[in-house]
């Protein structure tokens, strides 16, 4: 019998102008209904919340199965494996940090099905009918972009100490440094971080660690591990593999063989 492989569709947009500040980008995807396998792929950690309109069949995140409808994403603190099964067609905006708070008035712990029980759930729940009509993925994208435009004038301003300090805070940076960077204490910048996307800055700066690692071992999988700890500022390798395990849930030694063995695969492609 003739084996059908997964086939996976995928769409991304980057708005500019005024989104740009305020979207990292609008996506669309679905799986073949032919293909014989689900597609499984883990999303990394980036701090960052959104929100995912489900239009075919139920999907996972991390093992949880979610049917059609409107999915409110919590803000990302460890990196999650989404399971998609063949027929799966979505539809979905990532927001830049704090941004999810600024839109919806409230951060989640876990992802949660929209339940219309207001002006905004309901204006969400006919953006989904709305993009369960039209076709293709970028119909589905204009479609959202134009109801983001909407609805992100109208949504609550970041304080200016937040942005400053979201625009000051790298990975090698001391806490203590940030609070001479921002014009609040550092008790002060603590809860504005709590408030507006659910963790400390120093949290934060270790999801901006493990990112900046991820990013070198994608271009550089060969790389030396122990200076690439250094580099980003872990004390040593061991710590190094201790912070992806527990935010990326992987070791940079298992990234760096995936990254490997994909570079092989597109140039035996090629």
């Amino acid at each position: 019998m003739h084996r059908v492989f997964s086939t996976f569709d995928f769409k991304m947009f980057q708005p500019k102008g005024l989104l740009s500040t305020q979207v990292q980008g609008l996506w669309s995807a679905s799986v073949s209904s032919q293909s014989s396998d689900d597609i499984k792929r883990w999303l990394h950690s980036d701090a960052c919340s959104g929100i995912l309109f489900n239009f075919g069949r139920d999907i996972n995140l991390n093992e949880s199965a979610f049917s059609s409808g409107v999915l409110l994403l919590p803000v990302s603190k460890q990196a999650q494996l989404i399971t998609l099964p063949p027929g799966s067609q979505l539809v979905g905006v990532r927001f830049h940090p704090a941004i999810s708070f600024s839109v919806l008035g409230t951060l989640y712990d876990q992802p949660t099905t929209l339940k219309v029980e207001d002006e905004f759930s309901f204006s969400l729940n006919s953006l989904y009918w709305q993009l369960a009509s039209v076709q293709g993925h970028y119909a589905r994208i204009i479609a959202l972009y134009r109801w983001l435009h909407k609805i992100i004038a109208s949504s609550n301003v970041l304080p200016c100490s937040l942005i400053k300090a979201l625009n000051t805070l790298n990975p090698n940076m001391t806490m203590r440094t940030l609070s001479e960077s921002v014009p609040l204490s550092q008790r002060q910048t603590e809860r504005q971080f709590q408030r507006w996307m659910n963790m400390t800055p120093k949290y934060y700066q270790r999801i901006l660690r493990v990112q900046s690692t991820l990013n070198s071992l994608k271009y550089n999988p060969a790389i030396d591990l122990a200076d690439l700890a250094l580099n980003y500022g872990f004390t040593d390798q061991a710590h190094m593999t201790r912070e992806f395990k527990q935010i990326a849930k992987t070791t940079p030694r298992q990234y760096s063989k995936l990254v490997r063995c994909h570079k092989k695969v597109e140039k035996d492609e090629a």
